[in-house]
């Protein structure tokens, strides 16, 4: 390679690529489901939650709903693109009759070579090269739940949101602890899936990694602690707050009676609840 080839070739695959990345926005949507109507659907699914053979279930009186509380479920969002514009040797043959002697192009002269040795049918090629310019785009939106794992974007309806956001956290905040790390994964996440240089790059005449909307979304759910009477058990019920689906039975777990209760005994970690949900955002 000549000097200036091989310096343009160190600046187009070394060089770091043009980044811009806007700040990341805070939402929190707003629930359409009220408390009372999340109670009605507590009233309407609390026995479904004890079913046993798929078909014995307890009376409503015997379950009792404890407590109805609101919390938010953390969502990061980020949408970028990728776009570059390049230029890379170009090679193109094309198949001429065996008789041709040259073949006058663009002002210039091009001999064809002869085929005769490599097919049956002699003929011949000219070899046209020259420099191609290209252009290369990629966009995407990434939705990811607490655990960095890719959900899909039904998870996250267009619904109005807050005016306020931190103020409506803060108040919830006082029982359902959240936890936000600042570390910036979902750049990461959208560079690696977004941005892929074209091999046999010549020269780059434009580049760009844009990340154009980043936000944390909080979405309302509904947590209703229900106890069956009889049974002497407990159980969580999860409800979105936004489509009032029920999306999972958290766990049951055994309430002590009150012989047991009277009984000394050393602590022991209990399978009940905790007071304080905390999420992550790794």
């Amino acid at each position: 390679m000549l000097n200036y080839e091989i310096m343009a070739f160190l600046m187009t695959n070394f060089s770091p690529i043009p980044t811009k990345i806007v700040e990341r926005n805070i939402i929190v949507y707003k629930s359409r489901i009220d408390q009372k109507s999340i109670r009605h659907t507590a009233e309407k699914m609390k026995t479904g939650v004890f079913r046993t053979l798929y078909f014995i279930k307890p009376k409503p009186e015997e379950v009792q709903i404890l407590s109805i509380e609101k919390y938010f479920e953390p969502y990061v969002m980020g949408e970028g693109s990728y776009h570059i514009e390049y230029s890379k040797n170009w090679v193109h043959n094309i198949q001429v009759d065996e008789t041709m002697l040259n073949l006058k192009l663009f002002g210039g002269t091009v001999k064809p070579v002869s085929l005769k040795d490599h097919l049956q049918t002699a003929s011949k090629i000219v070899k046209l090269t020259g420099v191609g310019r290209y252009k290369f785009e990629n966009k995407r939106r990434l939705v990811f739940d607490s655990q960095w794992r890719e959900v899909s974007l039904e998870k996250l309806p267009f619904v109005p949101f807050e005016e306020q956001p931190g103020k409506v956290l803060d108040a919830v905040n006082k029982k359902y602890e959240i936890t936000l790390l600042t570390k910036e994964k979902e750049i990461e996440l959208l560079k690696s899936t977004l941005v892929k240089r074209p091999k046999d790059i010549t020269c780059i005449h434009d580049e760009l990694f844009n990340v154009s909307e980043r936000a944390i979304i909080y979405k309302p759910m509904y947590s209703v602690t229900v106890k069956n009477l009889k049974k002497n058990k407990k159980a969580t019920l999860t409800i979105d707050g936004i489509t009032g689906k029920t999306e999972s039975y958290v766990h049951k777990s055994s309430v002590p009676n009150k012989n047991q209760e009277s009984v000394k005994q050393k602590p022991s970690t209990s399978s009940e609840p905790k007071k304080k949900i905390r999420l992550h955002l790794k």
